[in-house]
């Protein structure tokens, strides 16, 4: 009975600093206890002196700073102050220097709470070296998507140029202008990037017209013309199974639809148009006005600013068409022949 009086019994609160013990030291991320203000360490669990290479006994007394972890050294002290007034502060990638030299990142979050009286603060770091690698793979893949997209798209855009010599490079003069005037129109980058993917391939259903029609010396015929227009519709069936980050394939189909209704194949008025189709409308209307046909010699440039300035907000969208007749008029933009 007297030595089973002299057990100590545990408290809750022994109870409950046993565990949290427990938890640090077996912690899988790195946990730093730095006294409050002054930023010291009083404690590191485990895995935390793994992480940097360092005993407990090298890391007790120090700033992280002042053993070289942390190789932003001027930052880090700066951003201590920022912890002691708001309590809380989290860096989602620093760059920490281990014991042998090698530099790890590290995701870092730091607040600040009570023990009794005295202030401490606790550093939870998370070693992001996995996280990294798959953001730089990720990274690479999408490099590599978008070079492959752009690789197909000039395959089709040679295509077409194959199949009608005669307008060799006109989707490329089509795309430079419609990508300045979507620069003009201050669009965002994605969208510009739309633009000039969907301008590249915009006539790519001229594959499945008769050559013979494509390069007749003569003006068309009313069923030849609509075999002609055809063309819209199955660039569309060609296209719209890829998945493209863009509506290209809608884009496409789009392109010779005008703001009255009175364009093709679909009759589309005003914002039912997507805008991409509406900038590439402009563009391939003044290009091709620009430029010899079989059946005619052109118009010239002149003649297709003056339609467009009397066309627009008919026709054409009012803003683009203001835009293209600038990069001409004031900013003395001219196709590159060198496309063809």
């Amino acid at each position: 009975m007297r030595a089973s009086r002299m057990v100590h019994e545990i408290t809750p609160l022994e109870k409950s600093d046993m565990r949290y013990r427990r938890l640090f030291e077996t912690a899988r991320d790195g946990i730093l206890i730095l006294s409050c203000p002054e930023g010291r360490i009083s404690d590191a669990n485990p895995f935390l002196t793994e992480m940097l290479g360092y005993t407990l006994d090298e890391l007790i007394g120090k700033r992280l700073w002042e053993i070289g972890a942390v190789t932003e050294q001027k930052a880090a002290p700066e951003a201590f102050p920022e912890l002691i007034t708001k309590g809380y502060i989290r860096c989602d990638d620093l760059p920490l220097r281990r014991k042998d030299g090698t530099i790890i990142h590290v995701e870092m979050v730091s607040t600040i709470y009570n023990v009794g009286s005295e202030r401490v603060v606790q550093c939870n770091l998370r070693d992001i070296a996995e996280r990294k690698l798959a953001e730089k793979q990720l990274q690479e893949y999408q490099n590599s998507f978008a070079i492959s997209m752009h690789e197909m798209v000039n395959t089709l855009s040679t295509l077409v140029d194959q199949r009608d010599p005669y307008t060799a490079g006109h989707q490329a003069r089509v795309s430079d202008l419609s990508v300045q005037i979507a620069t003009q129109l201050g669009l965002p980058a994605h969208t510009i990037e739309g633009i000039r993917m969907g301008a590249m391939v915009h006539d790519i259903g001229k594959v499945a017209i008769p050559a013979e029609i494509l390069t007749k010396p003569t003006k068309l015929n009313s069923f030849e013309t609509e075999m002609l227009k055809n063309h819209v519709q199955a660039g569309y069936d060609i296209l719209k199974h890829i998945h493209f980050p863009w509506p290209v394939a809608q884009i496409v189909l789009q392109h010779h639809e005008r703001l009255d209704g009175s364009g093709y194949p679909n009759g589309l008025k005003g914002d039912s148009i997507c805008e991409e189709a509406r900038i590439i409308a402009i563009a391939d209307c003044v290009e091709a006005m620009a430029g010899d046909r079989p059946y005619r010699t052109a118009p010239g440039m002149d003649a297709a600013l003056e339609m467009l300035e009397a066309d627009r907000g008919i026709l054409f969208d009012f803003a683009a068409a203001q835009a293209c007749l600038k990069l001409f008029r004031e900013e003395h933009y001219a196709f590159n022949y060198q496309h063809s």
